[in-house]
């Protein structure tokens, strides 16, 4: 029997994503995810295209999407995400806040779906409110560094607003708060898993403030959240995120503890440590019924599992660069790292050296045409690009591909 549900997802691919694909599907409906992968193939992808009831396209939501098939629900998460990507591409960032919600707001008007678009806390800045309450404006400097962000999901929100008033689309926005969980990716520099890959690894996890605190938001409760929200016509904003701050210094402590490795140093207060976000979730609970069910200690373990297996299943991989290339790197510092795809092992490469970055990724993370990647003989052009899957041991030799690379 056909599914009564169709459902399509942007930036299916990504770590929320996946999840929220994974838990479309376990309620029987149908699930076509937009993705353009800049951000790596997280092994979760795999296990989805293997669904028949599941379809995978690799698309730039910023680009007109050629999409004829009606569907009962958009869930648009397409983004940049992360402080460190943000910061390096906040055009793109601008671009997915604002072109790609266009094209994902005129598939739900075409077809009369709800949509739900998901904003983030950014939304509110340095807030000098605790906790924030949905009707809290924010405090935010559209020129700092998170500007690019913050304004691109605060344009999200106002063409959604726009879209419900002029064109009548049932639209519903979301602001989550710091989720975490297995399947985050071991190259995020996010709070949760930078700290669980320092732990797995036996190093150590700097602490600079650790009276600062995070709302830290399970990703199976804040899927659980999206869910309920795209079964209901509430419009939003809607506060989803665990109403109880965590000091950053217990939670080093704690994953210290649960993965068994890696000490704590306790540094300085950093001058800018991030602004301490706490939502008011009054509104979720009375509209949707929904409350965060998991414990910090529940998810530290599961993230804690999801990410040890996903770095024991991923490559060993060397790097093989020109010796102009080897001059610009500090004498003695390794080139090698863990990786499951070509485009994962260039972005800790560039991400690590950021001098190497102008002569291997271009601004939207794909490969230079001035420069060629190797696997033994093959070019990585030859196979599938960034996307090249690693397993085992894998040496990958970038090359200049014309005089001058």
């Amino acid at each position: 029997m056909e599914p009564s549900e169709h459902i399509l997802v942007t930036g299916g691919a990504g770590f929320i994503g996946t999840h929220l694909c994974e838990a479309l599907l376990d309620r029987g409906a149908r699930v076509t995810a937009v993705d353009s992968l800049t951000a790596g193939r997280l092994p979760a992808l795999a296990q989805l295209t293997r669904h028949p009831r599941f379809t995978f396209i690799e698309h730039d939501i910023t680009a007109p999407l050629n999409w004829d098939t009606p569907v009962t629900a958009v869930m648009h998460l397409a983004s940049p995400i992360g402080p460190a990507l943000v910061r390096e591409q906040p055009v793109q960032t601008l671009m997915a806040g604002s072109v790609g919600t266009v094209n994902a707001l005129e598939i739900a008007r075409r077809y009369k779906a709800r949509i739900v678009l998901v904003s983030s806390a950014e939304v509110y800045g340095e807030p000098e409110v605790q906790p924030q309450p949905e009707t809290y404006t924010g405090n935010v400097d559209p020129t700092g560094p998170m500007s690019g962000y913050q304004e691109a999901k605060r344009f999200l929100e106002a063409l959604a607003v726009a879209y419900r008033r002029q064109y009548g689309v049932n639209t519903g926005i979301v602001r989550p708060f710091n989720v975490y969980g297995p399947g985050m990716l071991p190259s995020d520099k996010r709070v949760v898993a930078a700290f669980v890959v320092a732990a797995l690894a036996g190093e150590e996890l700097v602490v600079n403030g650790p009276e600062a605190t995070r709302s830290l938001c399970y990703v199976r409760d804040f899927v659980a959240g999206l869910i309920a929200m795209m079964d209901s016509d509430v419009s939003g904003p809607l506060n989803i995120g665990a109403e109880d701050g965590t000091a950053i210094g217990d939670l080093a402590h704690l994953v210290v503890s649960t993965v068994g490795s890696g000490t704590v140093r306790i540094g300085p207060s950093a001058p800018t440590g991030g602004a301490a976000r706490c939502p008011d979730i009054t509104q979720a609970r009375e509209l949707l019924g929904w409350e965060p069910t998991t414990t910090l200690q529940q998810g530290v373990e599961a993230t804690v599992t999801g990410m040890r297996d996903m770095i024991e299943s991923q490559a060993v991989v060397t790097f093989d660069v020109p010796t102009a290339w080897r001059t610009l790197i500090p004498e003695g510092q390794p080139l090698a790292c863990r990786a499951d795809s070509v485009g994962m092992a260039l972005k800790w490469l560039t991400d690590t050296y950021p001098v190497l970055a102008p002569r291997v990724l271009s601004p939207t993370g794909q490969l230079v045409p001035w420069t060629n990647v190797y696997i033994g003989d093959d070019s990585i052009r030859d196979l599938d690009g960034m996307a090249t899957g690693l397993r085992g041991e894998v040496n990958l030799t970038l090359l200049p591909a014309m005089a001058g690379g």
